[in-house]
């Protein structure tokens, strides 16, 4: 298997298991709230991968009049934005296998005051 197939069955299999949801009930963690915590991991993924492989003008010697010399030459935002997904999806799935499987008690990480019955 190459490595682009691994990439795109890793994000094909988080796609299916977030859709999923809308049919089958996963403990703690519903449709919208898996769609939230994909993105919010996303956005962090993001600025994680955006510093890779970015060459400045200054660099180059080439600056172009007028701009910034640490502006990027080739920001290559696509294969950055390909790596995010891919990242994402695995670690989106490894959160929602966690928190499905329950092997983490999400009482422990409650705040606030505890309000007791009985």
């Amino acid at each position: 298997m190459t490595r682009e197939r691994l990439y795109l069955a890793i994000v094909i299999a988080a796609g299916l298991v977030w859709f999923s949801m809308l049919f089958v009930r996963v403990p703690n963690i519903g449709f919208v709230s898996g769609l939230v915590v994909y993105l919010c991991a996303w956005w962090m993924v993001l600025f994680t991968v955006l510093p890779r492989r970015i060459r400045g003008q200054f660099e180059d010697g080439e600056v172009v009049p007028g701009s910034e010399p640490g502006a990027p030459v080739d920001p290559g935002i696509k294969p950055k934005l390909w790596l995010t997904t891919v990242i994402t999806s695995g670690v989106w799935l490894v959160i929602v296998a966690v928190i499905g499987l329950e092997l983490i008690d999400l009482e422990w990480f409650s705040y606030g005051p505890q309000i007791r019955t009985g």
